[in-house]
């Protein structure tokens, strides 16, 4: 391969990733979180987070996230899908519809529900005997189905 048509994916994967910027340079769109941690001001992604460090050649801002790829990898295959106004989750695994399940069954407040899916999912991936619970809120037909489905998901 010649050398006039080859690609340094590094440097592709620098203006694709930026993970540092010149303070000078974005001063005035960034916000102050704590001591030495800011964000962009214009984003709405609270977790995008950078610090700021110094250099010889002045200071600078580095991201402490990271790329939305690297945090798919470790992607929960659980998710809750919460409906206010009927007062139920729906959970779902691997993107399937598994139960839905009444708020009050569980013993959630209607006033705590909105908090259910940052912590549930997490919940279900590290504890069985939650997810068996979970499944037994299904008739034996449509367990079984979930579990010729996802075999993983057996006590």
């Amino acid at each position: 391969m010649s050398k006039q048509f080859a690609v340094d994916y590094s440097q592709l994967d620098t203006k694709l990733h930026k993970r540092a910027y010149k303070l000078s340079e974005v001063k005035d769109q960034i916000e102050k979180v704590a001591f030495d941690v800011v964000r962009f001001s214009d984003q709405d992604k609270s977790a995008d987070l950078w610090q700021i460090q110094s250099a010889d050649d002045g200071d600078y801002i580095v991201a402490l996230y990271q790329p939305e790829e690297e945090a798919t990898k470790t992607a929960c295959p659980w998710d809750v899908i919460i409906n206010k106004a009927a007062g139920e989750l729906q959970v779902s695994y691997k993107g399937d519809p598994i139960v839905r399940v009444a708020s009050a069954r569980l013993g959630i407040p209607r006033s705590e529900l909105h908090q259910v899916s940052s912590y549930l999912p997490s919940k279900l991936a590290g504890n069985k005997k939650l997810v068996a619970a979970l499944l037994s809120e299904l008739s034996p037909s449509a367990k079984n189905e979930v579990l010729k489905r996802y075999p993983e998901l057996l006590v």
